[in-house]
C-alpha cells in the first residue's frame, strides 16, 4: 500500500490539474498574469520569512525546557523540512527534520516528532478558528462543512488527548504501565522509552505559560499567512475583501489533508478557484492569482532550503540517505 501512496497522489492532482484546465480561456489567464504588479511582491518576500521564523520560534517554545536550542539552527530545519516537503510525497520533511535536529542536538527523535505532531495539530486548530470566523461573511457549501466538521471533531480529540497527556504525565504512565502489563507483547523497554520521549514532546502543553505561547504562535503565523495571502490578491489585482483571502487559506489549508503530488501541484490551484468562485471570481482570475502565490511559495522554500542546506553542510545526497532511515527502526533507538 505504500508504495501506491505517492502515485494516489499523483491521480488526484492529475485530475485536479484537469478540472482546473477544462474550459479554461488561456488568453484570458495570460491578461490576468500580465496585470500582477511582480515588483510589488519583494515586500511579501519579507513577510514569508518572518512567518517561517514564527515557526522556528514555536518550535522552540515545544522545546521549553531545552533552552541551548539556538533559534537559527531550528530556522534552518524549518527551511529544509518545507523544502523536502515539497519535493517529496508523504511530508517526509517533518520527520527529516525532527530526526536531523535530534542527531544534532543529543535529543530523542521520538521527542522531535512529537512537537512536530503539535505543531500541526496546532495549525489544524488554528485554521478552525478562522475558519469559524468566515461565518459572519460567507455561506459555505456543505461540501466543504461536512469534512471540515469531522477534521475539528478529530482536532479536538487530539488537543484533548495531548493536554491530558502534558498535565496529568504520571497518571498517563500509570495507566499505560497497567494496560501494557495486559498485553505483553507491548511490554518492551524501548516502547515505553519512546513513550516517556513522546510525553517530553507534549511537556510545553503541561503549562498554561508554555500552551498559550504555542497557541499565540499558531495565531501569529496564520494571520501572517492570510496577510500574505491578501496582498498577493491585491497585487494580481482582485479587489476583494479579507474574507476572500482567509477563505483561500482555510480552504487550501484543509484541503492539504488529500494525496497529492510534492508541492500540491494541481490540488492548491483547484481549491484556491472554487474558494474565489465563491466571491464571484472568474476561473482565470482566480488560477492567475493561485499560480503566482503558488510559485512566490515554491521560491522562497526552494531559495531558503537551500541555504539552509548549505549552512548546515549538508548535501542533497545526504539529506536523501537520510530519508531512507527516517521510517526505520532508528527513529525509535
Amino acid at each position: 500500500m505504500k508504495k501506491w501512496r505517492p502515485w494516489i497522489g499523483i491521480l488526484i492532482s492529475i485530475v485536479c490539474l484537469y478540472l482546473v484546465a477544462r474550459g479554461l480561456d488561456f488568453g484570458s489567464l495570460l491578461t490576468a498574469l500580465s496585470q500582477v504588479h511582480y515588483v510589488l511582491l519583494l515586500p511579501v518576500i519579507g513577510l514569508l520569512v518572518f512567518i517561517f521564523l514564527a515557526r522556528a520560534l514555536r518550535w522552540r517554545a515545544l522545546f521549553h525546557t531545552h533552552a541551548r536550542l539556538r533559534i537559527g539552527r531550528l530556522f534552518n530545519w524549518v527551511n529544509i523540512g518545507y523544502l523536502i516537503n515539497h519535493v517529496s510525497p508523504l511530508r517526509l520533511g517533518d520527520l527529516l527534520r525532527a530526526y536531523l535536529l535530534a542527531q544534532l542536538e543529543s535529543l530523542s527523535p521520538v521527542q522531535a516528532l512529537a512537537t512536530v505532531v503539535v505543531e500541526r495539530v496546532a495549525d489544524t486548530l488554528t485554521i478552525l478558528v478562522l475558519l469559524l470566523c468566515l461565518f459572519p461573511f460567507l455561506s459555505l457549501p456543505d461540501a466543504f462543512l461536512r469534512p471540515a466538521f469531522g477534521i475539528g471533531v478529530l482536532t479536538t480529540a487530539a488537543v484533548i488527548f495531548f493536554f491530558f497527556l502534558a498535565v496529568q504525565r504520571e497518571r498517563s504512565l500509570a495507566l499505560y504501565d497497567r494496560f501494557v502489563s495486559r498485553v505483553g507483547f507491548l511490554d518492551r523497554t524501548w516502547v515505553r522509552r519512546s513513550v516517556v520521549s513522546a510525553m517530553d514532546g507534549l511537556s510545553a502543553l503541561g503549562s498554561l505559560r508554555g500552551a498559550v505561547e504555542v497557541l499565540a504562535w499558531s495565531l501569529v503565523i496564520w494571520i501572517s499567512t492570510a496577510v500574505e495571502f491578501y496582498a498577493v490578491m491585491r497585487i494580481s489585482g482582485l479587489r476583494l475583501p479579507f474574507a476572500a483571502a482567509l477563505a483561500v487559506l482555510c480552504f487550501t489549508s484543509l484541503g492539504m489533508v488529500v494525496p497529492s503530488s510534492p508541492g500540491y501541484i494541481g490540488v492548491f490551484e483547484y481549491i484556491t478557484v472554487v474558494a474565489l468562485s465563491l466571491f464571484g471570481v472568474d476561473k482565470e482570475s482566480a488560477l492567475g492569482y493561485a499560480l503566482v502565490l503558488h510559485a512566490l511559495s515554491y521560491l522562497i522554500v526552494a531559495v531558503l532550503g537551500l541555504v539552509a542546506i548549505w549552512i548546515e553542510g549538508y548535501s542533497y545526497s545526504r539529506l536523501r540517505e537520510t530519508l531512507s532511515q527516517v521510517g526505520s527502526h532508528q527513529m525509535f533507538t
